[in-house]
């Protein structure tokens, strides 16, 4: 009986590295979330352009 019981164990530490994977991929979604504000600056940066491109204009 004692022999069944820690196979059910090793079992269970299996499980727990599955756990584990899982909570890394929240991390690879964060880094995706980063790479959207780095694309919503590169936006900011072409306004700031046609902006000037307009006080040429006026001038």
């Amino acid at each position: 009986m004692s022999i069944q019981r820690s196979a059910v164990s090793g079992q269970r530490s299996v499980v727990s590295g599955q756990w584990s994977a899982v909570s890394r991929q929240p991390s690879a979604v964060s880094g995706q979330r980063s790479a959207v504000s780095g694309q919503r600056s590169v936006v900011s940066g072409q306004r700031s352009a046609v902006s000037r491109q307009r006080s040429v204009v006026s001038i």
